[in-house]
């Protein structure tokens, strides 16, 4: 699936991704990137992205290699976010950008799934503004079968 397609059925799914007006930027083999330009309405006390835009950015381009690895078996499957690990590094004013990546193999990920009807794995991202490094967040991801 392309970026744009991607973007579009993760709207579809969870609309707060329209809201914020995030973009789907690129999608690959296990990885994405999303963006989230500067503008006041996403800002905290101190002029930086929000920690729960940042977040919701991160969470969207993981959501995207998620698609990405599982999109043909919806509305079939359960998927859901378990879990997060957030560390800030920098506070800094810009345009931000999450840039996600499957922490194992897809096809071991995938594999998993068809054996046993379940999967739990690891989506990390790094985030940016200008380049510069301002946090990074491991989400952790279900998905199961339905049950009987």
């Amino acid at each position: 699936m392309t970026a744009a397609q991607i973007h579009k059925m993760l709207s579809s799914i969870v609309p707060f991704v329209k809201t914020l007006g995030l973009t789907i930027d690129e999608v690959g083999p296990g990885t994405a990137s999303a963006s989230l330009a500067s503008r006041k309405d996403v800002h905290n006390h101190i002029g930086t992205v929000h920690a729960g835009a940042l977040y919701t950015v991160g969470e969207s381009a993981t959501g995207a290699v998620v698609l990405g690895l599982f999109g043909d078996l919806l509305p079939g499957v359960f998927i859901a976010l378990k879990g997060a690990t957030v560390t800030h590094s920098k506070a800094r004013a810009g345009d931000l950008v999450a840039h996600a990546a499957l922490a194992g193999d897809a096809k071991a990920v995938r594999a998993a799934y068809n054996d046993s009807g379940k999967a739990d794995f690891d989506v990390d991202v790094r985030f940016e503004v200008d380049g510069a490094e301002v946090a990074t967040v491991t989400y952790q991801w279900a998905i199961r079968k339905p049950r009987a």
